[in-house]
């Protein structure tokens, strides 16, 4: 018998366990092996992924690339809004509002009544004006009348004065001839010959005198007459011009538009009391513009003509185009209340911004809801 033979019944029954074992250890073995992980794999070993990544990088560049490109041919800012000379309109006298003739955000022609203020004690005062112009006319004439009668009494009374004059004259050639002739031959003449000669020079004298004065009352009379007759045409002077103003302020009692526009930020109602200078509304005229603040080192390839592209924040979703019109000859630094003083103390250099005027060509803003004092966003094609 062999020595497998010779383990006889116990050998038999331990041969189960041991392969049981072997089994077992074979089993964790393996085990171990899938355990253990594999190597990583290099980029190289992943082409795929290297072929997207170098796509995205060219992709960015090549945005990047063109957005600069683009960029640079643009000038923008968001300091900018929509201008226009807003009219704002008050009365040029005083009164109740009888009528309002318009309303909010109505469009409104040259000319157009907006508004009228009540004219009744205008008129009675335009009427009464009137009348007295009429009578002080009638005043001038009876004066004027009057400065002829006295005219007339001038000359009359400088004729009464020539026969005095002319008696006195020969009164007192008597009186000197008498006198001579009683020097010469004594007792030639009577005493009483020169008395009377002596009372009709003195007579004659009196006459005279009085026929004088006559006159000069009379002139004075007569200045009298043309200094009223001068007053009184200054008194209708300005009765006119009282008149005349009397009637502008009727004619001013229709407030009117002065230009097309549409009507703004109303605040007269009938019935309020207004007065001279009181703004009772706007008109927002219909040609508007942009007023861009750029900088002043933006405006260095800007140019008067260049063609603009304009985003408005009240309507987002047109694209407005217009041109450059002008540029302010200042900064808005130089036009302020207080300008600002460097000569002293330290200095920081501040980039300063320039108003530039942007025409809106196209299309039409009066069909959108845009006016004065809204967001604009300006791009100014430079290059």
């Amino acid at each position: 018998m062999t020595a497998v033979d010779d383990q006889g019944p116990a050998a038999t029954a331990a041969e189960p366990t041991a392969i049981r074992d072997r089994r077992a250890a074979a089993d964790r073995a393996e085990a171990a092996d899938h355990d253990v992980e594999p190597p990583p794999k290099t980029l190289r070993q992943r082409p795929v992924l290297l072929i997207v990544i170098a796509v995205i990088l060219i992709a960015a560049i090549a945005v990047g690339l063109l957005y600069w490109l683009d960029a640079r041919q643009y000038e923008t800012t968001d300091d900018a809004y929509i201008d226009g000379h807003i009219v704002r309109i008050a009365p040029q006298v005083s009164g109740i509002v009888a009528k309002v003739l318009v309303d909010d955000n109505q469009v409104v022609a040259p000319g157009q009544v907006i508004a009228v203020i009540g004219t009744v004690q205008t008129q009675a005062r335009y009427e009464g004006l009137l009348a007295q112009a009429r009578q002080t006319r009638a005043a001038v004439t009876t004066a004027q009348a009057q400065v002829e009668v006295t005219a007339q009494q001038v000359a009359a009374a400088k004729a009464q004065v020539i026969q005095p004059e002319a008696d006195l004259v020969r009164a007192r050639a008597d009186l000197a001839r008498y006198r001579t002739l009683q020097a010469t031959e004594p007792g030639a003449v009577a005493a009483q010959q020169i008395d009377a000669a002596v009372q009709a020079v003195d007579g004659a004298r009196g006459r005279r005198d009085a026929a004088v004065r006559a006159v000069r009352q009379a002139e004075a009379q007569l200045s009298a007459s043309a200094a009223q007759v001068a007053a009184d045409r200054a008194a209708v002077a300005g009765a006119d011009a009282q008149s005349r103003v009397t009637a502008a302020d009727l004619a001013n009692s229709e407030v009117t538009a002065p230009i097309v526009g549409r009507i703004a930020n109303r605040t007269v109602t009938p019935g309020s009391y207004v007065t001279p200078g009181q703004q009772l509304l706007a008109i927002v005229p219909l040609k508007l513009w942009v007023t861009a603040n750029f900088k002043e080192t933006q405006l260095r390839l800007m140019r008067v003509g260049q063609p603009v592209t304009l985003r408005i924040d009240t309507v987002p979703d047109v694209d407005f185009h217009g041109h450059v019109e002008s540029f302010q000859r200042g900064a808005g630094q130089a036009f302020a209340l207080l300008p600002a003083e460097n000569a002293t103390g330290n200095f920081v250099k501040v980039v300063q911004r320039v108003p530039v005027r942007i025409a809106i060509d196209s299309p039409g803003i009066e069909a959108y809801p845009v006016g004065p004092g809204m967001s604009v966003v300006p791009r100014v094609k430079v290059r």
